[in-house]
């Protein structure tokens, strides 16, 4: 019975995504989601209160997917990459995401933190940083606001890009710092001249 109920949810959850593409979460009701999955309604009840709870269901397993597909990205290049075209090949979703739960449920569902800590501990062991946890917690956070409010603007629009030039702008401005950092760290260690 367990693999019937993984596929009557994973079905609700495809009508949830499909009806989101024509209308807010708010505005669909069971029996859409259920008439659209050839369900009877008692079907939708026995797993779900409401339609909110479907979508908190769906989140979660959203959120898993990402972190499974974030596995087999070797770069945090990659890893973006493919948050980027998931977004964008399911823009309808997210943006409801935002809409409900707003930049706390997107932080929640992306789960940026895992991949930043790659990245900069990456990019601090190249460029020679010594430890320093403070400051690595706060440029974590700072990395990720940056990122949070980047995927924001383009979710609503605002920043109209495609996937590939804001990887690339991303990409820029981590070099960027990384290279600022080297010239800190060298400086530090005496290896360069003051002018």
């Amino acid at each position: 019975m367990p693999d019937m109920d993984s596929r009557t949810r994973r079905a609700l959850d495809d009508a949830l995504r499909t009806l989101l593409e024509r209308k807010p979460l708010a505005q669909i009701q069971v029996r859409e989601l259920t008439e659209l999955c050839g369900l009877r309604r008692q079907s939708f009840y026995y797993h779900f209160q409401d339609v909110y709870e479907l979508f908190d269901w769906s989140l979660q397993r959203e959120r898993e997917l990402l972190l499974r597909r974030r596995e087999d990205c070797l770069t945090w290049e990659q890893a973006l990459r493919d948050l980027l075209e998931r977004i964008s090949g399911n823009r309808a979703y997210y943006h409801a995401i935002l809409d409900n739960q707003g930049r706390p449920g997107l932080r929640a569902v992306f789960e940026l933190s895992g991949m930043l800590e790659c990245a900069f501990a990456y990019y601090w062991g190249r460029c020679g940083v010594t430890p320093d946890p403070a400051a690595e917690q706060m440029q974590m956070k700072c990395g990720e606001t940056v990122l949070l409010s980047l995927l924001e603007n383009w979710l609503r629009g605002e920043l109209e890009l495609e996937p590939e030039v804001a990887l690339s702008m991303l990409s820029k401005a981590v070099n960027q710092s990384i290279a600022g950092a080297t010239l800190q760290t060298l400086r530090k260690q005496g290896g360069l001249w003051e002018h």
